[in-house]
């Protein structure tokens, strides 16, 4: 296959997408649901 430095570069670019992917499903779900109380809304 290939060496060990491209097999972790595959797995961080891997990351870097299933994180991005589950980022934008976070804001279209809060998006879509701008009736969210201010309860709810923690500051990190």
């Amino acid at each position: 296959m290939a060496d060990d430095s491209s097999v972790s570069l595959w797995w961080v670019l891997l990351f870097v997408l299933l994180t991005l992917a589950v980022a934008a499903g976070a804001v279209l779900f809060v998006g879509g649901n701008l009736v969210v109380p201010p309860e709810f809304v923690v500051p990190v």
